[in-house]
């Protein structure tokens, strides 16, 4: 299980010869200079854009590979994915970046919106049942995808990958979780634990689900909650689904509104799971009891815990 800061993708070897660390530290030498020159804002050369170009493509296929590896310890291996095109673009090499008069361009770029990557933006694997979990777990893959970075950062790509667990395979979870991430897409933003979106409409379209709503959280399969990729670091987080009178509640709690959602669901059975059939479990016997306590909870730590973070 990768901890954080701890992720890595790739093996080290110590005793590498003198020869092989020239050749590395002339390879890191030549591309520390083109990173220098777009920091300082200076056009690059032809010769510059290619080896640029180069280096996006593999931090970009380290970074994916190093990705699928974490999922595959997290959650095993997918059944299907959302589009079914999905595997890491091919190697770069610096001949088949053409130099078209003052700008290297290739037929085959890492950039968004480019013919045969295009598909692969934004993608969704959907994990089944096994003996430890009962539900489908539907994760993105993309929005931590370094595609227009050209070296590592503290964040990959948008920061985040977002899931959502059914206990069913559910062809509306793959759509909320690219709703969410176009979102992210089209803002330039993220989407952190605490977040509650109102989702216009019923979460599993063209029924009378009452969910209605998701809330933002830790997911309980990431419990590290934030990890590392050879680009940069990204959070992993889960969407559950709530309806307006959950969400009201949640409102009314103050800071800690949707722990407070959380905690509730997991006491009436329902935890992260998003069943779209489910009723509101303000509607459950006894559910007066429940919210009380959480929210007694909620304003014990606001006052004797919080001000010592101060």
């Amino acid at each position: 299980m990768a901890k954080r800061g701890s992720h890595r993708s790739g093996k080290e070897n110590p005793q590498q010869g003198d020869h092989s660390s020239k050749k590395g530290r002339k390879r890191r030498s030549k591309r520390e200079n083109v990173f220098d020159s777009v920091k300082a804002g200076r056009s690059l050369d032809p010769e510059e854009e290619r080896q640029l170009k180069v280096q996006r493509r593999q931090l970009l296929i380290a970074a994916w590979k190093a990705r699928d590896e974490l999922y595959r310890q997290l959650f095993g291996d997918y059944s299907y994915v959302n589009p079914d095109a999905y595997s890491p673009p091919p190697e770069l090499k610096p001949e088949n970046v053409v130099i078209d008069g003052d700008h290297a361009t290739s037929g085959d770029s890492t950039e968004p919106g480019v013919p045969g990557l295009a598909d692969q933006q934004l993608v969704v694997l959907a994990y089944p049942p096994d003996p430890l979990r009962h539900y489908w777990t539907y994760v993105t893959a993309g929005l931590s995808t370094p595609w227009l970075q050209d070296e590592p950062s503290e964040v990959s790509g948008f920061g985040c990958e977002l899931m959502i667990k059914s206990p069913e395979d559910a062809d509306w979870a793959p759509k909320v979780l690219k709703a969410m991430a176009y979102y992210i897409f089209n803002h330039a933003g993220t989407l952190s634990p605490g977040t509650r979106i109102d989702l216009n409409g019923p979460i599993a379209p063209h029924t009378d689900s009452q969910l209605t709503n998701v809330f933002i959280w830790y997911a309980d399969e990431a419990p590290d909650c934030w990890y590392q990729l050879p680009s940069g670091g990204f959070g992993l987080f889960i969407a559950v689904g709530i309806t307006d009178d959950e969400r009201t509640y949640a409102e009314s709690v103050e800071e800690y509104g949707t722990w407070c959602i959380q905690q509730v669901l997991r006491q009436t059975g329902h935890g992260q799971i998003t069943d779209a059939r489910r009723r509101s479990v303000m509607s459950s016997p006894d559910i007066g009891l429940t919210l009380h306590s959480v929210r007694m909870f909620a304003d014990t730590f606001r006052t004797n815990v919080a001000p010592q973070d101060m």
